[in-house]
């Protein structure tokens, strides 16, 4: 085993492979709660893989995540994520793991909003000198019903935001 301290270079690439994996995370978020398809797709690997539930819920390649919004939004009518806590490991050169943690206010087809917490599980490659997610499973450990709250939609009411 190497204990060698990392020269500033290395510590330096490890820092940028850390950025731009978590930087996929937040783009994920952006393209799912805005239903942007193309800052979606932009973060897969061409063999990339998403897997959202056991038995329904898993894209695979490129042709099958762009109807993963579809699938999302058949579900709900909006999504705000919030993803935190990343953890980032270099595995090789060209590959990496990550986990984090996210909290979603779902809100569905009747407007009740819905409370989502879960752990995302990704596989990292480089490809063409960009980090891409090869493999996002995403772990839910609370879905609630849609609660009974009254939404005022801050655009609907002229306050500016």
């Amino acid at each position: 085993m190497d204990t060698r301290e990392p020269t500033p270079a290395q510590q330096l690439e490890e820092l940028w492979v850390r950025t731009k994996c978590i930087e996929l995370g937040a783009r994920y978020c952006h393209g799912v709660d805005h239903g942007d398809l193309e800052t979606f797709l932009s973060i897969w690997h061409p063999g990339g893989e998403y897997i959202v539930g056991k038995r329904t819920g898993r894209f695979a390649g490129h042709a099958e995540l762009a109807t993963a919004l579809d699938f999302v939004r058949g579900a709900f009518a909006s999504t705000h994520h919030w993803t935190t806590n990343h953890l980032v490991t270099r595995t090789a050169d060209d590959a990496a793991t990550g986990v984090s943690d996210s909290f979603a206010i779902c809100v569905d087809h009747s407007d009740r909003p819905s409370l989502v917490a879960a752990t995302y599980d990704d596989e990292y490659r480089l490809g063409n000198g960009e980090w891409k997610i090869l493999r996002r499973t995403v772990r839910r450990w609370l879905v609630s019903e849609g609660i009974e709250v009254p939404l005022r939609h801050p655009a609907s009411e002229g306050v500016r935001s």
